[in-house]
């Protein structure tokens, strides 16, 4: 190509310099320059057609992304309450920009850039969001630091946005943070919030104490500077729904110039970004699915990853899988940090050292403080009577002697099962002081409950929520999202506790219901939902029934009555937990009675079993199977019901669940709900009221919760 094609002809009367001279090459080189520096603008001002923001865009993704209007039309506004609106909106923005002023205001000084925002803030981010919506804003420089490793001599690169554009950062990933976390495998520990180091090394040693004695230890190598940033565009996309969004994140997250540099590297995720632990765990998010699919003890911090078998030959076949879905991204396990070895022979994984017994399983695991701060009272023993005096729950046995003493103030709930009397006194103190009392069955079906009235009932709420249910087309999202919630969870279980040498499919399984949670996006009515529900909790079942030890073995779900003992200990976990719902409902000021997914009928409360189906998973399944593979319930704990159709739990099984039941319910838990936190039983209560939100607020999108 001819290095003086761009060089203009001189102005008239002008002496065109000799070609070659000097004179020439300055003015060639300073002409072409200007008209380069002029066609940049150009773009600039006139976006190209295969742009977004700013931003080239992947051929295939240009007839889906960009908008069909003609061009000079004016730029499409977002639709209200779209996601991208939400992202773009002065008040996300302002959010945003309170986090990122407190984060910078850490070492006491603040940047140039942040001092100059203060300045004039409410112009600032006025100017940002329209910016946004119009399809102007384009991403500044990152600033470069490079850091040391824990090896020496070796140094991390940060790439680290402005804080204008950290800015819009934390706008995205406040707003898309907990439907992004919706997808992460329940074996993924690392850059979420409420999960960390401690869980992965609880769920290691679990995985040691049932027989996954062999371990691989890797990690991938380079990940952040060689992840690619589509491979976790591609798993959000379907679930956003909003390619504004998604090119928005592609525009921050890929790989741009740093100030003082020229070269930008074609993949990697940015290390220094706010969005890139989300995106590094998105990426792999197939590679998690595949390990845990195939019933391996998996468990992934970030990039640095430990595999179990329960032999060597497994082991090595779990090498390969790893490495080929590694591999399909384009990267490869780190050779030098690859290990094989066992926990007899022990390794550190995350600091902490593992061993052949070491450390212990904790039962307890996350609670903090007392491990019975709520003070639940189950009673189950025939004949025993609870009544009240001197300021204590007194309760009797049948013999009439007191058995157990309790300050007033330290119940906040009751368990009545079988038949247990209840004085008159002890009513009336409970329902003055909203202490739900309730009823359950001798083989543990739920009766009712005694509760207080709330002050948060209304009838206008009341009304709007009547309507609701009578209207099949507005119930349906709702009911889908309740679905698909628990079909989720049902996956999460499977990946925890499912293992190679059970003769248990577990990827023929998790990969059934996730092809009932699709169609269920597309059912089109509530008893299709039911239907495919149905199916999925089937396969889900028979699964579980080859996860547990020989001699409590069961045959899929039974119930009315249950058939084993561990039907027996789900049937009997599922009241506990049917209560719970309840009194959280009323507490939100809901009626119980009238369902979104389950048909609103006066014999059950239907709210209720829509509210516990994404927990029966969650909460009581995980529990109930826990117990059985730790045979802390054991077939001595299984009784013959009275006709022999049946089998109950015996008084030291009811002990056993209660105590499994309520460690897990008083668990504290941070991330599983955005912007909550608490112990899984006030979970409930606040899921109660969003469920609430989506009932009475049109618009409202209802997720489920995360696992935790």
């Amino acid at each position: 190509m001819d290095s003086h094609a761009d060089i203009p002809t001189p102005s008239a009367g002008g002496a065109r310099p000799a070609r070659g001279s000097a004179s020439a090459r300055r003015l060639g080189t300073r002409s072409y320059r200007q008209r380069r520096r002029r066609r940049r603008n150009d773009e600039f001002h006139a976006p190209r057609r295969d742009q977004f923001l700013g931003q080239d865009l992947p051929p295939l993704a240009r007839r889906s992304l960009l908008s069909t209007e003609p061009a000079g039309a004016a730029p499409q506004e977002a639709t209200p309450n779209s996601l991208y609106e939400r992202i773009s909106s002065v008040e996300t923005l302002t959010a945003a920009w309170e986090t990122v002023l407190a984060r910078d205001a850490r070492d006491g000084m603040l940047q140039k850039q942040t001092r100059a925002i203060v300045g004039d803030l409410d112009h600032f981010l006025a100017e940002l969001s329209t910016s946004l919506r119009d399809g102007t804003y384009v991403p500044e420089p990152f600033m470069r630091l490079d850091i040391p490793k824990r090896e020496p001599g070796e140094t991390r690169a940060l790439h680290i946005p402005s804080i204008r554009d950290r800015i819009v950062e934390r706008a995205v990933l406040d707003t898309i943070a907990h439907t992004a976390d919706l997808l992460m495998s329940t074996c993924s520990f690392a850059y979420r919030t409420g999960i960390g180091t401690d869980d992965a090394i609880d769920l290691l040693a679990t995985l040691r104490d049932d027989g996954y004695q062999y371990v691989l230890r890797t990690d991938v190598e380079d990940y952040f500077p060689n992840a690619e940033v589509e491979d976790a565009l591609a798993v959000l996309s379907p679930v956003l729904r909003c390619a504004r969004t998604i090119n928005l994140i592609r525009l921050l997250a890929r790989p741009r110039r740093a100030h003082g540099g020229r070269r930008v590297r074609g993949r990697g995720i940015a290390q220094g970004s706010c969005l890139s632990p989300l995106l590094a765990n998105l990426a792999l998010a197939d590679v998690d699915a595949a390990l845990c699919d195939a019933g391996y003890g998996y468990a992934r911090f970030a990039d640095d990853i430990v595999v179990c078998a329960p032999n060597e030959d497994d082991l090595l076949s779990a090498y390969d899988l790893l490495s080929a879905k590694v591999a399909a991204h384009g990267l490869s396990l780190n050779q030098e940090k690859t290990s094989m070895t066992t926990f007899d022979e022990g390794f550190c994984y995350l600091g902490v050292d593992l061993s052949r017994t070491r450390p212990a399983v904790d039962p307890h695991h996350d609670i903090k403080g007392h491990p019975n701060p709520d003070k639940v009272v189950y009673v189950g023993r025939d004949g025993a009577r609870l009544h009240v005096t001197k300021g204590r729950l007194i309760v009797d046995g049948a013999d009439g002697l007191p058995q157990v003493s309790i300050p007033r103030q330290a119940v906040s709930r009751i368990v009545l099962t079988g038949a247990v009397g209840l004085s008159a006194g002890a009513r009336s103190w409970a329902l003055y002081n909203d202490i739900d009392v309730v009823f359950l069955s001798r083989r543990g079906s739920y009766l009712g409950q005694l509760s207080g009235l709330r002050d948060t009932a209304n009838a206008r709420r009341l009304l709007t929520q009547a309507a609701f249910a009578a209207d099949d087309d507005a119930r349906l999202p709702l009911a889908r999202a309740i679905v698909r919630a628990k079909l989720r969870h049902q996956i999460g279980v499977l990946h925890r506790i499912g293992r190679r040498d059970s003769g248990a499919d577990i990827e023929a399984t998790c990969t059934t219901i996730r092809e009932l949670s699709e169609e269920a996006t597309h059912a089109t009515d509530t008893d299709e939902l039911m239907g495919l529900e149905g199916a999925a909790s089937t396969d889900y079942f028979e699964a579980l029934s080859r996860l547990v030890p020989e001699d409590v073995a069961f045959q899929g779900r039974s119930r009315r009555p249950p058939k084993d003992l561990a039907n027996a200990a789900f049937s009997y976990a599922y009241a506990i937990l049917l209560s719970e719902c309840t009194g959280a409902l009323i507490a939100a000021g809901l009626e119980p009675s009238l369902g979104v997914l389950h048909a609103s009928t006066d014999k059950r409360p239907s709210l209720s079993l829509d509210l516990m189906e994404e927990f029966r998973p969650l909460l009581v399944d995980r529990t109930v199977m826990a117990l059985l593979r730790s045979r802390r319930l054991r077939p001595e704990h299984a009784t013959n019901s009275p006709d022999g159709e049946g089998v109950w739990l015996g008084p030291e099984g009811k002990r056993a669940l209660v105590d499994g039941y309520e460690a897990t319910l008083q668990r504290q838990v941070k991330g599983a709900l955005p912007g909550f936190a608490g112990t899984w039983r006030r979970h409930i209560h606040y899921e109660a009221q969003l469920l609430g939100r989506a009932i009475t607020e049109p618009g409202y999108e209802w997720t489920g919760a995360a696992w935790r």
